[in-house]
């Protein structure tokens, strides 16, 4: 105070103007001491503030919007869904953060409680203002509060797809499959059929034998074959065939990538049945087309049980980049030559 005696000055009196608001009422009371010396005298200079009322701290943190949209969110839930009253106090912010479309997250979670969801799709919710898109946008929330108040027998752990995780009935998985040759039991002149994987498991193909592509165009070209189908595995998304248990009479072949993935692949469909085979996955096709070989964007690099020994010969090659970093040959850039002399076991 000796040394900067303005600035002193300067600092009680900001705290005077804190004190008021511009309309002059207080936000907080200051309490005072005395300072004493020889050369200043007596100052009476702030020595500590009190807010008196919770209602002023409020005002004072610019939070009495907040406060009163809890009191609001709290009173809400307490009247219409209780049990999810603890979750509220546990996380304030995020109610108060959504306390727009509270009235609709509680009638929305009402809703399914109420419900057998097992016979609906989320697109059936009946509930004023909420739709699949409103679900879809506030999904993580609605999970946190369903989860909060159902039983756990409600709740599918291991999933974290909202419509599985609660019971709906969740969009079906389609298989696409083309006819290499006429089948018995279907309509002459079909060449091509995309059927409901569920309803696909009741009917079974005449075909002895199923080949399973990845890449589209691969599959619209593949060459005709006696006795056999040709399947658009369409990447991991082929795990839907799991459900075909028709599939365990068939002879299955299939034909990927030649990057990590694709043997990734050739080993969890060879996990569920176990007498898949492979064509043009061998170091010979791969070092046949050296200008057509591209780079694999996030190879994986895990152990793979399910592969033969040449197959995880080529697959440990690959990870260790013996013939360059990350080297790939997608199915759709080997010769078509070569596919015909690979089908020759069953077209000749």
């Amino acid at each position: 105070m000796l040394d900067r005696f303005d600035e002193a000055i300067r600092w009680v009196e900001k705290f005077w103007q804190d004190s008021r608001t511009a309309g002059g009422s207080e936000r907080f009371r200051i309490e005072y001491r005395t300072v004493r010396g020889r050369n200043l005298g007596a100052n009476n200079v702030p020595a500590r503030i009190w807010i008196d009322s919770f209602e002023r701290l409020c005002a004072l943190l610019s939070t009495t919007r907040d406060v009163s949209s809890l009191d609001r969110i709290l009173e809400a839930t307490r009247t219409r869904i209780p049990e999810l009253v603890p979750w509220v106090i546990g996380h304030p912010l995020q109610a108060i953060g959504n306390r727009d479309i509270w009235d609709e997250l509680l009638a929305t979670v009402a809703w399914i409680a109420a419900n057998d969801t097992h016979l609906l799709y989320l697109r059936q919710i009946d509930v004023e203002g909420v739709d699949t898109k409103f679900v879809e946008r506030h999904k993580k929330l609605l999970d946190n509060l369903l989860t909060a108040m159902l039983p756990p027998e409600r709740v599918h752990a291991g999933t974290t797809d909202f419509a599985r995780r609660f019971g709906f009935r969740s969009n079906p998985d389609y298989t696409r499959f083309r006819l290499l040759s006429p089948q018995r039991g279907l309509p002459p002149g079909l060449s091509e059929l995309r059927l409901r994987t569920d309803e696909l498991a009741t009917f079974e193909p005449a075909a002895l034998r199923v080949f399973i592509v990845e890449n589209e165009i691969t599959y619209l070209a593949f060459p005709h074959v006696p006795d056999s189908i040709v399947v658009f595995g369409s990447g991991f998304g082929l795990t839907v065939l799991k459900e075909l248990d028709w599939l365990d009479s068939k002879e299955i072949v299939y034909w990927g990538d030649i990057d990590t993935h694709g043997f990734a692949i050739l080993s969890m469909l060879r996990s569920r049945f176990p007498s898949v085979g492979s064509i043009l996955m061998d170091h010979e096709t791969l070092l046949a087309h050296p200008k057509q070989w591209g780079r694999e964007r996030d190879p994986a690099n895990r152990a793979l049980a399910h592969l033969t020994e040449l197959e995880a010969a080529l697959h440990r090659d690959l990870v260790e980049d013996r013939y360059g970093h990350s080297i790939q040959l997608e199915q759709e850039r080997v010769r078509f030559s070569l596919v015909r002399r690979a089908l020759q076991p069953w077209t000749s």
